[in-house]
């Protein structure tokens, strides 16, 4: 059963954006499924497999899927169940492969096979047929007909039967996976006090085989809509063809960010930036000579996320449109020359690029409420920042790329 303890994954699919106030009636309608969910997971980490079983129960009544069907399917296997655990792997096959992949219906199959390979099928003959039969103390569903074929996983296992004015029997039977040939007769002879069992008489059953490996249930998949906002510090690497010496500078950024989280690693949101970045030049003929870069974005992004609860790793990649205006101040130096050997090339100029968006990060979560810090890189074109000149010309005033780097703190709120 190794090979079917991997991650199985969920499938869930979501619209990209929206408008958090729709967010509310959807989110109500999944907690309890989520929350029983998340219940059954603590239990089964804690060996409590029967009580994991029952939460997972109440997770598929209230979202019938192959999920809590798998979790009830691993908790049955601990307790060596190994027909109950085949049952609910075979019921999600049946009802719910819409909601499995490739791959979960693969390890789904992989593991009833592993599974049946276990189990031994021991005939049982009743007398009188109508008398309930126990297995380990649990009574199993009633039957008419005096000979019952019940499969069950290797070890020792009580078999017992009981009925109305008849006394009560059972009987020990040890079995190994494969076995066909085994047979257990009980006859049970008349009671003429007819006295119905107790309801709080048991029967015991053997210890159980040694404990299992550590399995590890399905997780809940988190999704919901989330928004950030940013304020990124930025070091421009490109600049102005005919700019002399720009110094070393850095200017600020602010965004927005909103987004809906698909499942726990992938996310999607939409950015809205504006950033302004003033460079000064370094030629001691021109001192105070300058220029402005302002520049507003607009672009799609896809954000990935490391599975932690309290904090994770972050990274997106993304990119869109974004409209830059170049303007240029105290360019004349003492003598009335142009700092830009008056070629028409530090002139104000505008117009739209695409760019593309990369940053890596780390984040806490803080009950939903999200802080952060990222690294930061812009990737743009700059052929859309021009002027036509009427001596020299449509002109661009870069030669090359735009390349901006920076950092970023992010605040935000998350609603998964």
């Amino acid at each position: 059963m190794a090979r079917s303890h991997g991650r199985l994954r969920i499938a869930l699919c979501a619209a990209m954006l929206g408008v958090a106030a729709h967010l509310s009636p959807a989110h109500a309608q999944v907690e309890p499924y989520r929350q029983h969910m998340e219940n059954g997971i603590k239990l089964f980490q804690d060996r409590n497999y029967r009580a994991a079983i029952v939460e997972f129960e109440a997770a598929y009544k209230e979202k019938p899927k192959a999920s809590p069907l798998f979790n009830i399917a691993l908790a049955e296997k601990a307790l060596f169940n190994y027909p109950k655990a085949i049952a609910a792997l075979e019921r999600a096959l049946a009802h719910h492969r819409d909601t499995m992949d490739e791959a979960d219906e693969k390890t789904a199959r992989s593991a009833i096979e592993e599974m049946r390979a276990l189990l031994a099928h021991v005939t049982v003959e009743l007398s009188p047929p109508t008398a309930a039969l126990l297995i380990d103390g649990e009574e199993q569903p009633p039957s008419s007909s005096a000979t019952r074929v019940v499969e069950l996983g290797p070890g020792v296992h009580r078999i017992g039967a009981r009925a109305d004015g008849y006394k009560s029997a059972d009987q020990n039977v040890t079995v190994a996976s494969g076995d066909r040939d085994k047979k257990v007769k009980l006859a049970l002879t008349p009671d003429r006090v007819a006295v119905s069992p107790p309801a709080s008489q048991t029967v015991t059953p053997p210890p159980p085989p040694p404990p299992p490996p550590k399995l590890a249930p399905i997780p809940v998949s988190r999704q919901g809509y989330y928004v950030i906002g940013a304020a990124s510090l930025l070091w421009p690497l490109s600049h102005p063809k005919a700019f002399p010496k720009p110094a070393v500078n850095s200017g600020g950024a602010g965004s927005i960010r909103v987004g809906y989280r698909v499942n726990t690693p992938a996310a999607f949101d939409a950015m809205l930036q504006y950033a302004n970045i003033a460079t000064g030049s370094a030629d001691r003929a021109y001192p105070n000579a300058s220029y402005t870069l302002g520049s507003t974005r607009l672009g799609l992004n896809v954000r990935l996320m490391t599975p932690g609860q309290t904090w994770r790793f972050v990274g997106s990649i993304g990119g869109g449109l974004t409209y830059d205006a170049v303007r240029f101040d105290s360019i004349k130096g003492p003598d009335g020359s142009d700092v830009c050997d008056g070629e028409g090339m530090c002139e104000r100029a505008s117009g739209i690029n695409a760019f593309v968006f990369s940053e890596v990060g780390v984040e806490l979560d803080l009950g939903g409420v999200l802080l952060g810090f990222s690294l930061d890189s812009y990737f743009q074109s700059s052929r859309g920042i021009s002027y036509t000149d009427k001596v020299y010309g449509d002109i661009t005033l870069y030669s090359s790329v735009l390349l901006q780097l920076g950092g970023s703190l992010h605040a935000g709120y998350a609603f998964w």
